[in-house]
């Protein structure tokens, strides 16, 4: 009689192996998964200094310091805002205490006052 082969049996392992979800496909409202399939936090706040002010495209691009709730180095960077009426208290060379929101779409500021 023939012993079978290592591939063989790598081959059945693999066949009679579990197969294991793609976490991003579970089902976030299963019990126990709130809040699981969130990487950040939903409101993350940051410290800068606008550098540009475009309310054309409602966007404001911030030179802001390090971010260590969600391991950001200090950078500067174009921001989408939620709301025109952001854009109205802001002037190039402010510095502002800011919240944001990230998306796989960019973030977003959704609140911006002068910092302290």
């Amino acid at each position: 009689m023939k012993k079978p082969s290592i591939t063989l049996a790598i081959t059945a392992a693999l066949i009679t192996a579990p197969v294991f979800a793609n976490p991003q496909q579970m089902d976030p409202n299963m019990p126990g998964m709130a809040g699981m399939h969130e990487a950040t936090p939903a409101d993350v706040q940051g410290v800068g200094v606008v550098k540009a002010v475009d309310t054309a495209k409602g966007s404001i691009t911030l030179q802001h310091e390090a971010i260590a709730a969600i391991g950001w180095p200090a950078m500067t960077m174009p921001f989408k805002v939620a709301s025109p009426g952001l854009l109205t208290h802001v002037k190039v060379g402010d510095k502002v205490q800011f919240t944001f929101r990230q998306a796989s779409t960019g973030s977003t500021v959704t609140a911006i006052r002068p910092a302290r």
